[in-house]
């Protein structure tokens, strides 16, 4: 369901523009009314371009990096887990991620990343927007995802019925944080939110059985519903989102290659793994390969806070550390879903005969790392900022090599293996994802409600100023 956020844009009557003139706030009032959005940078930077997508698999909660991408044996460790050299030269977890061991030669394993925060939410916005948490300026800054469709609505054909900004199965509840969306930017922007976790009940597929009485509601609508097409400058944002909600879903319910996308064949659903993880991973490689108009499509996985039991085996997700399932459920819908997705970009063609993975970066990362050492005294691992692992593939990542190292224990990034010789933060990843897509990170936006410019990715971070940029190790 299509979900819209509160306006931050004031709708004055007459009387109340005058009290607020009376007490000399009118200016900073209607400054968001008045102000554009006006784009500048104060360098220009090479950007890499290439992609037309990007896929993120978002591990919400934090995977531990010493069992997963950096596996590290340590006595506590389930034979199970079969750590393995591979043909690479690199430990892996056969245990836990056999299919993905398969496409190895595809990925680049990051092993020198980072995080700021430790907690959930704090780590999630920074993760979903580049920029770290600021209470002042929460509510106008945009997502990475609305960034990307702003940017590169300008491309859009008329063929085009896709929403540039998608988002599926992000975690309901306080813990994680919400689904950060658009901010100050139009609610062109805003991402389409898909929940696959209970049925994956599609509100877009229009039976043609029904067609002409969804036209005539249609048009019934129309007929009364006249104050969200009023136009003007006073016009409230609330009526420009539900007009623009409103007419994207008329078009993906229209277009007769919608209900191709949401479908979702037994044989590949298996193959993907048979969960709503697979099942989203399933419809981002149907979205990219339909390429009308997705550019940015957010993929979440709940379920990696392993607190407690990590290595237990039942299905569990609640918030009780004591009660969490372990990786074995986690990495056992993650496996499947991540190799099969890369597999069938590679496959598919374009209409020039290149591989799709050649233009869609596809990424799967958590928000930070796991505690080193021996497990806590509930089976389990604390947050860990200092390592944060991930893979990375396509859109001319060179695969089949891991990018910097950790000590014994995974809990110390020996190795940066990049040329800023630090870890790489969050802004990095996100420089790294608006470079591929062509997009100027060191873009700045004016006429946001606070009055501040809105840089793209700020070149410094929670603790020092840094440096934000791309990783071109990643292409090397």
């Amino acid at each position: 369901m299509l979900s819209m956020t509160k306006t931050y844009f004031p709708t004055l009557t007459r009387r109340e523009l005058c009290r607020a003139g009376a007490v000399t706030i009118t200016g900073g009032a209607l400054a968001p009314m008045i102000r554009p959005l006006n784009a500048n940078s104060e360098r220009k930077v090479a950007v890499r371009g290439g992609a037309e997508c990007v896929v993120v698999l978002n591990l919400v909660g934090g995977p531990s990096q010493m069992d997963t991408f950096d596996v590290k044996e340590y006595p506590t460790t389930p034979e199970d887990i079969d750590i393995r050299t591979t043909k690479l030269g690199y430990h892996w977890p056969y245990g836990l991620l056999p299919k993905t061991a398969e496409v190895l030669d595809d990925l680049c394993i990051v092993r020198s990343m980072g995080a700021w925060e430790t907690f959930h939410n704090l780590a999630q916005y920074n993760m979903q927007t580049g920029h770290p948490f600021n209470a002042s300026r929460a509510r106008e800054i945009p997502s990475i995802g609305s960034v990307i469709a702003y940017e590169l609505l300008a491309r859009a054909s008329d063929s085009d019925f896709l929403p540039p900004y998608v988002s599926m199965n992000y975690p309901a509840g306080a813990v994680n944080g919400t689904l950060i969306r658009e901010g100050f930017l139009p609610s062109s922007a805003a991402p389409l939110a898909l929940d696959l976790r209970s049925g994956g009940n599609m509100p877009f597929s229009l039976e043609a059985s029904y067609e002409s009485r969804f036209n005539r509601r249609l048009d019934f609508l129309r007929t009364f519903d006249t104050s969200r097409h009023t136009a003007g400058p006073g016009r409230s944002k609330l009526f420009s989102e539900w007009s623009y909600f409103a007419d994207s879903a008329e078009k993906m319910i229209r277009s007769p290659r919608m209900a191709s996308i949401l479908e979702i064949p037994e044989p590949d659903r298996a193959r993907y793994g048979g969960s709503p993880l697979g099942d989203a991973c399933l419809m981002a490689r149907n979205m990219v390969a339909a390429r009308a108009g997705a550019r940015y499509i957010l993929v979440n996985q709940g379920g990696w806070d392993h607190h407690g039991d990590i290595y237990g085996k039942q299905d569990a997700q609640m918030e009780d550390p004591r009660q969490r399932g372990g990786l074995y459920k986690n990495c056992g819908d993650l496996d499947p879903a991540l190799a099969a997705l890369v597999t069938d970009l590679k496959e598919s063609k374009d209409d020039q005969g290149e591989p799709l993975l050649d233009k869609t970066l596809v990424m799967a990362l958590g928000e930070f790392g796991r505690t080193p050492g021996e497990l806590t005294d509930i089976k389990g691992r604390d947050h860990w900022p200092a390592v944060r692992c991930g893979v990375f593939a396509g859109a001319g990542v060179q695969g089949g090599r891991v990018l910097g190292a950790t000590d014994q224990q995974g809990g110390k990034v020996t190795k940066f293996e990049w040329r800023q010789n630090r870890l790489i933060y969050p802004e990095d990843v996100t420089a790294t994802i608006y470079s591929v897509l062509g997009i100027d990170w060191t873009k700045k936006l004016s006429g946001a409600p606070s009055g501040r410019d809105f840089q793209y990715v700020e070149p410094m971070s929670g603790t020092d100023f840094i440096g934000s940029t791309e990783v071109p190790e990643l292409f090397a």
